[in-house]
């Protein structure tokens, strides 16, 4: 675990070998192993091969982990939510790995092992150029079909690469699986006020750890042990979610069946509102909803999250 504390996240950041599978013969990761374990990932066995390391976006460094079925019949792309990184996600790529599928995981830009100042973006662009990049690799690399997982943001940028890409024809995603999807947070509306204010005088504000589990232990985890998590959330992060929810809010809409996981017990979103637009938008939308579910999905409970795994859809 040491190898992963304070200072030596910069070095391994800086040291990522270029995206590859990683075999006994690759050059060693001194950092993996400790890493692997940490957030208890998939362990690569001869039966499921291993790939990590950086691709190269817009000049940044992308942080990318890939687990292959030597069986697989398609690929899974996992986006995780804001403040998150891929490492939080080992329930459900166990889950997706045990459907015969292989999954695909990448850090957002300023999250996790990738490049970039820490949890900013000016725009929810920059985030469905890396989901590009993304595509692009898997299909050098993957078996199609393809199907999306959204957390929370993760949803967001998957609806955003929706709106943007299937009017040209040739949609990548066979199907679209959102966990708690971004829209508005909870008191959005006064959020949207009070910015303006605000941008001028702060460029972030401090980080609060919310109940979004039922799981104390990984509450307790993301406070205390992932190194990875931010303590500041920039100001422009929140200009970007504004544009993004405005965008949404008057677009066209998407008649793709996009399968929509939405918990009861939210309170980081303003659900009710989201849903209610997700469905004037999005009218051959499938929801979901699961009686208590807090706000982080792939990490809840294991009665609750199996509920929500049962609710994944792949057709």
């Amino acid at each position: 675990m040491s190898k992963l504390a304070g200072n030596s996240v910069l070095h391994i950041k800086q040291s990522l070998p270029a995206f590859g599978k990683i075999t006994k013969q690759s050059p060693p990761l001194d950092w993996l192993e400790s890493y692997l374990s940490l957030y208890k990932l998939p362990i690569p066995t001869s039966a499921l091969d291993f790939y990590c390391g950086a691709i190269e976006v817009n000049q940044q460094s992308i942080f990318t982990a890939a687990w292959e079925p030597s069986r697989t019949e398609g690929t899974a792309i996992i986006v995780h939510g804001y403040l998150d990184n891929l490492g939080l996600f080992g329930h459900l790529i166990d889950y997706l790995l045990a459907q015969n599928l292989t999954v695909v995981c990448f850090d957002l830009p300023g999250l996790g092992l990738s490049a970039g100042e820490s949890a900013f973006i000016d725009d929810f662009s920059d985030y469905t150029s890396v989901l590009d990049a993304i595509l692009s690799l898997c299909n050098q690399k993957f078996t199609a079909p393809f199907y999306g997982f959204g957390q929370s943001t993760g949803g967001a940028i998957l609806l955003k690469h929706l709106l943007d890409n299937e009017s040209a024809g040739d949609y990548p995603f066979h199907s679209l699986n959102l966990l708690a999807p971004l829209l508005h947070p909870k008191g959005w509306w006064l959020n949207r006020h009070f910015l303006p204010f605000v941008k001028p005088f702060r460029k972030s504000l401090k980080r609060r750890f919310g109940l979004s589990s039922h799981d104390e232990k990984f509450l307790a985890f993301i406070r205390q042990q992932d190194v990875f998590q931010p303590k500041t959330m920039p100001i422009p992060w929140f200009i970007a979610a504004d544009k993004w929810a405005r965008e949404f809010e008057t677009c066209n809409g998407s008649n793709f069946a996009v399968n929509v996981i939405q918990g009861t017990g939210d309170t980081t979103l303003d659900w009710k509102y989201n849903l209610r637009v997700f469905k004037q938008k999005l009218p051959n939308m499938k929801v979901s909803i699961i009686d208590g579910a807090y706000h982080h999905m792939a990490n809840e409970i294991s009665g609750i999250r199996r509920q929500i795994f049962n609710a994944i859809d792949l057709r």
